[in-house]
Parts: C-alpha cells; structure tokens; sequence
C-alpha cells in the first residue's frame, strides 16, 4: 500500500501509478485541447463534486449504502448541472484559483474573495479567452499532480507544471487567434458575395435589341449568356 501524496489516502502501488498517468494525460488534453473538450471537463468536475457532496449528505444519515445512492444521485445532477452552466462553472473555478493564490500569497481570505469576485467576472466577459487559459492552468496542475504521484523529482514536478501551464496556454491562445481569423475571412466572403455573383451573372439585353443582321437585313435576337447576337435566318454569332 502506497498513501497519496497530499490527501493521506492509501492504495495499491499500481493503481496509484494507474490513476497518476490517467491524470496526467488528462492534464495534457486539457491543456492543450481544454476549449474543445472543456464542457465534458466540465461535466466530469460537476460529478465529482456532486458525488462528494451526496456522499457526505447520505452518510451522514448513518448509512453508507445510503451515501452511496444518494452519491450517485447527486454526481448526475451535479454532471447536469455543469454542463447547462458551463461558462458559470468555468469562472467558479477561475475565481477559485484566484481565491487560493491570492489568500496563499496575502494570508488574507478576504483579499482572496474579492480577487475570486474580479476573476470570476473578468472570466465570464472574456469567455472564449478565458477558456484557453483557465484549461491550461488546470492542465498544468493536474500534470504536476500526477508527476508528484509518480513519485518524480520536485524540480521536475514544478517545471512540468509549468511547461504545460505556459505552452498549453499558448497553443489554445494561437489558435483562438487562427479561428478569429478565418471566420472574419469567411465574414469578409460572405459580404463579397453578391458583388461576386453580379460580376458573374450574364450581362442584360441592350436597350435596343432589334439590331438587324448586316447580311440579310433580318431582325437578330440577343443572347445574354455569350453577349452576342444571333441571327436565325443565318443560324451565325454577330
């Protein structure tokens, strides 16, 4: 038996190694790829929470069974619950890792409660940037926390954390940056498009289209999509 570094909780030797390395390729999606998969993050937090929270309630009552329903229960509402308010969960968890820094650095909760407030909202205006680098802070910090399990070295720990803090932050922020991009293209294509069609449709009939031919005098009909007469007694293009 092996204890959980930080939570002194004990397992198996290799299931703690198992659930270090899911970990820790669940930091790199998330740090990498969080604004595509940030909503099934989102999910999977809400059912931890709401599984914790109907653990406690049920057990409480002095049945671990109950716990266990009520447990179940809850991890789908709270699952629900998270993905209907995504972006609201999405600040709750900025502003509470703003909360921890600002409270760790200050030693003042209430500094840390009015940082978690300005964050918080800050997250909610700047959503789509937001979601880039509040995933690559959680991604780097479940990366330090499974290397931590596997029992690398602390120097390690902090620059693997760190290293995908930044680089999955910057890889989400450059392509949020492409995206904008190609949709203000795709935006300036779509306003292009009826000066386009118009350039392409056939030209209208001249104002006087009884041109006659110049060989047999007869009346010439107009063909709008060569732009050119035609005489039908001479079956010939003027």
């Amino acid at each position: 038996m092996q204890e959980i570094p930080g939570l002194g909780v004990e397992l198996e030797g290799q299931w703690l190694t198992l659930f270090a390395i899911v970990l820790v390729v669940i930091g790199l999606a998330t740090a990498f790829f969080g604004r595509r998969v940030w909503k099934q993050v989102m999910s999977f937090a809400g059912a931890i929470v709401g599984g914790i929270i109907g653990y406690s309630i049920g057990a409480s009552l002095g049945d671990p069974l109950m716990g266990l329903v009520v447990a179940t229960l809850a991890s789908i509402i709270g699952s629900a619950v998270m993905v209907f308010l995504a972006k609201i969960g999405l600040g709750a968890i900025a502003g509470l890792l703003a909360f921890i820094v600002v409270a760790a650095i200050l030693g003042s909760p209430i500094a840390g409660v009015i940082a978690a407030v300005i964050v918080f909202a800050i997250t909610l205006a700047y959503i789509e940037t937001a979601i880039g680098v509040v995933t690559g802070i959680v991604g780097g910090l479940l990366v330090g926390i499974g290397t931590l399990w596997l029992e690398f070295d602390m120097l390690f720990v902090v620059l693997a954390l760190l290293a995908v803090m930044v680089l999955g932050t910057t890889f989400q922020m450059v392509a949020l940056k492409d995206e904008s991009e190609m949709k203000r293209r795709m935006r300036a294509i779509g306003a292009s498009g009826p000066v386009a069609v118009a350039a392409l449709s056939p030209p209208t009939a001249p104002a006087i289209p009884g041109r006659p031919c110049p060989r047999c005098n007869a009346e010439m009909k107009y063909m709008a999509e060569y732009n050119r007469y035609y005489c039908l007694r001479c079956q010939r293009y003027e």
